[in-house]
């Protein structure tokens, strides 16, 4: 429905402002001051997880159930843990992309 789309939208745009990807004082409209791949990944601040063991795995069982924000906070603890964790980044990447979050999911496919 419209409501649902419009309340979507505005998710994504609080997401995005949240993350910094976008800035009230662009000199162009659409454009990012500093694009997210030169300041990298941007992880959440609030994480229950980033000390969870196992969290890589917990992270694979949550992404069979489909529940892929929670997906994605275990990812991101996994890797907060192993910083140079190659799977754990494509599967973070793969899961942002599937979560229409397309700018942190370049970022984590790039790493």
């Amino acid at each position: 429905s419209d409501t649902e789309f419009w309340d979507k939208m505005q998710a994504e745009w609080e997401e995005m402002a949240r993350r910094n990807w976008i800035s009230e004082n662009q000199e162009t409209p659409g454009h990012v001051t500093i694009s997210t791949i030169e300041k990298g990944y941007y992880f959440h601040t609030d994480n229950p997880f980033k000390d969870w063991p196992g969290a890589f795995e917990e992270g694979l069982k949550k992404m069979k159930e489909g529940d892929l924000p929670v997906t994605i906070l275990y990812l991101e603890a996994a890797i907060l843990q192993e910083p140079n964790d190659a799977e754990a980044w494509q599967f973070l990447g793969t899961t942002q992309a599937e979560n229409e979050n397309e700018q942190a999911a370049i970022v984590a496919l790039q790493r």
